[in-house]
């Protein structure tokens, strides 16, 4: 007959052999997967630091997504595959998302990370005045891009029209393949941002308008997905901006300043690390914490879009912006505590 006290000895053992033969197995069982948020760009510069500093240290898994980043040089087709699912989100320029809404997809911005102009207007060592550039040939990566977006306002603040002053508007590609574009001869003017419009300044190429230190409205890159995704996962939505939100304060600490440029030189493909220093510094006032779309940078796109394509000025500036999502983490503690320690 089995006494109360050995019942309860023969119990605890049971419980303790469990413990030692399942528990390694346990240990080796997968945590919960994250959410899997596909983010497309199509730009190739250093304003996309903040997502790649954002995969790269992890920042997203930090705040509970997964985050791929997809390069895809062309707005249409990202446009399509954020109507297919097959992407998530974009960071992109108003150019796109605007033609999509003509287009009957309901996409629209939900945090904006490039608020404002940037870059160099950079031209041929033979030009030095506006009036120069008549008749010559201007490279964009395509048209109603950011690029084309950035040489179009830089082109009105100099003066210029390309249709009266037959200037020629040649699709070539993106930043480096224009670079390369320039320092070979084949096109005679280029929107390009800092870190490559510095290797063409090294070469004695001279720039005819830095389009950040000009009063122009603009929205540069920010993040954007359907509305009705957006609607649906709130809490996907504020992860991918508490992230990258992190990012942009990674990034501006200037004890990550190796870190930030590493990253910059291998996403760049740069061949000498010291290329990327112009690109880091830039970031340091481009960026902000204030992540609000700029309203009034995007009407000023709309406005730009609209001599290509009429149908653009019938959009309404508020089905553009999807406010709710960066409202709530402005208002967060999270927000509070890192503006708190930015300041420091």
């Amino acid at each position: 007959m089995i006494t109360q006290c050995e019942h309860k000895t023969r119990r605890c053992l049971t419980v303790v052999f469990v413990l030692i033969f399942f528990l390694p197995f346990a240990r080796l069982a997968p945590a919960a997967e994250l959410p899997l948020v596909r983010i497309a760009y199509g730009a190739f510069n250093e304003k996309i630091l903040a997502l790649w500093i954002g995969v790269e240290q992890g920042l997203f898994r930090k705040h509970g997504v997964n985050v791929e980043l997809i390069s895809v040089r062309s707005g249409p087709l990202i446009m399509s595959a954020l109507a297919s699912g097959d992407v998530q989100m974009t960071y992109t320029v108003p150019g796109g998302v605007l033609s999509a809404l003509v287009g009957g997809l309901d996409v629209a911005f939900f945090g904006g990370i490039v608020n404002r102009a940037d870059g160099d207007f950079v031209v041929a060592p033979s030009i030095r005045r506006a009036e120069d550039l008549k008749e010559k040939r201007l490279g964009v990566q395509s048209i109603g891009g950011g690029v084309w977006s950035l040489s179009m306002l830089a082109l009105q603040h100099l003066g210029l029209e390309p249709t009266r002053d037959k200037i020629s508007v040649l699709v070539i590609g993106d930043q480096s393949v224009l670079t390369q574009a320039m320092a070979t001869g084949r096109i005679d003017a280029a929107y390009l941002g800092y870190t490559f419009s510095a290797l063409l300044k090294e070469k004695g190429f001279p720039v005819l308008l830095d389009i950040g230190k000009a009063p122009i409205p603009y929205q540069g890159l920010a993040l954007a997905a359907p509305r009705s995704y957006l609607k649906q996962n709130t809490q996907i939505a504020d992860s991918i901006l508490r992230g990258a939100l992190e990012s942009v304060a990674f990034i501006q600490n200037p004890t990550h300043k190796e870190v930030a440029l590493k990253s910059l030189g291998k996403n760049l493909r740069l061949t000498n690390p010291k290329e990327a220093e112009s690109g880091y510094e830039v970031l340091q006032w481009l960026y902000s914490l204030d992540i609000r779309p700029n309203v009034k940078g995007i009407q000023n796109m709309q406005r730009l879009l609209a001599m290509t394509n009429p149908k653009v000025a019938g959009v309404k500036a508020e089905d553009v912006v999807y406010e709710a999502a960066v409202e709530r983490v402005l208002k967060s503690t999270f927000y509070e505590e890192l503006v708190n320690r930015a300041k420091r």
